[in-house]
Parts: structure tokens; sequence; C-alpha cells
């Protein structure tokens, strides 16, 4: 299971450049994730896992009262909380309140055996919000492994015992083709072309989103993000 990865929303806290491959993604990923994020319901004195937190870009979500379990793959000065070598976290059975799980699921090797951990550690009734790939060029990191589409990944929640409350798609279908011939495009052109390529194409891709309904966006997207929901009574 190897949680470190490409992510996307690293560019908000690296700072941000239209010239950027992924600069639009870049923008919108952590904006609907901290939309997302009260959903969660972790209150003020609450547990939350961060499971497979790389350098934590979503702490400044939460409440500074909030116990704050930065979990991921020994190494990670940011964790402290060290995963397993079977993928699985060192913490009691229905322990915390919450889950943040952002651009991991695409890289674990198992994907059931990390979601049913996810039931496993959450309180009866404890949310978890989490994104990954629907389309994405591929990105070893140093694994890449999986990708869905928005049946497949609220299949995948189901399947390990939990309910989706919230599903949203993250830039949409027409963008997320040209992002993908962006990506064929930009390593064939001389390197001093390909940030004023980038900056085209990526605001070709956020006027494209703009016109994308979130009917449409919510069937195909680049990112799927949901909040699911642990069972009250078990």
């Amino acid at each position: 299971m190897a949680l470190a990865r490409f992510n996307p929303d690293r560019g908000s806290v690296r700072g941000y450049r239209r010239s950027h491959p992924l600069a639009y993604i870049i923008r919108e990923l952590p904006a609907r994730l901290e939309a997302l994020a009260p959903d969660l319901r972790c209150t003020a004195n609450g547990r939350l896992l961060d499971y497979g937190c790389a350098d934590v870009p979503y702490r400044r979500l939460f409440p500074k009262s909030v116990e704050y379990l930065a979990a991921d793959l020994p190494g990670n000065p940011n964790a402290n909380v060290t995963i397993n070598p079977d993928g699985s976290v060192p913490l009691d059975e229905a322990s915390v309140d919450a889950i943040l799980s952002t651009q991991v699921l695409e890289h674990v090797a198992d994907p059931g055996l990390y979601l049913s951990e996810c039931r496993r550690v959450l309180k009866p009734a404890g949310r978890i919000l989490l994104s990954t790939h629907g389309f994405m060029v591929y990105h070893p990191d140093p694994v890449d492994l999986w990708r869905w589409t928005s049946a497949g990944i609220r299949e995948a929640i189901e399947r390990a015992g939990m309910r989706v409350v919230c599903f949203e798609g993250i830039m949409g279908l027409t963008a997320s083709g040209l992002q993908l011939v962006q990506d064929g495009i930009r390593y064939r052109l001389p390197a001093r072309l390909r940030p004023a390529f980038c900056a085209a194409m990526q605001t070709l891709v956020a006027v494209a989103d703009r016109h994308e309904s979130d009917e449409s966006r919510n069937r195909n997207a680049l990112v799927f993000a949901l909040i699911a929901e642990k069972p009250a009574s078990i």
C-alpha cells in the first residue's frame, strides 16, 4: 500500500501558477473540499484521521482543537501516525469521528481493505470525506493503480459498509477531455513553449467547465468527491 502520491490539491499550498499543467483543478479541488468539509460534522473537540496525509494541506479546514491524526507511511515528517505494513492504521475500532482521504485511493494496492479500515475506525454515524480520480493521466508516485466511474466509486463505498450522503464531480467531461489533450501534447513541445501552451489550455479548461451542468459533471469528471457515513447502529 503506497500513500505517497501526486496530488493536484498540493498546488494550492505550494503556490498557484496559471501555466501549471493542472492549474484549473489545483484551484477547484481545494475549494470544493473546503465547501464539503463542514458536512463531515467533526466538532471542535472531535478526532479526525487524515488517512494518507502527505503534507497535510487540509489541516487548516478544521479547528485547532480537533485532534488531528495525520497518518502516512514511515518517513513522512508531517505524520503523527504510522501506517502498518498491511495498510491498516494502529487505531482502535470506532475511535475517530471523521476521516479525510484526498487523492489517496487511486494509489493504494487494495482499495477494499482501505475503505474497510475507514469503516472500522469510524464511530457509528461517523463520516468520511473522500476524493479520488475519475479521468486522469497515469502518474505513478510511486504507484498509480486505479480509476473510477461515478457508479464504481459509489459501489466501492457501499461494499465497504458505508452510505454515500453527498456526491459531486469536479471538472466535467469536456474540460477533462481538454485536459487529456493537453497532457498528450505538452511533452512533445519544446520546453520553452510548454508554459504558454498550458496557460492557454487551462484557460480553455476553465471556460469549458463553466458551461458543464452539475448533473453531467456528477456522471463524468476528472475527480470525484463524496461524503459517506458509517451506519449509526451495527
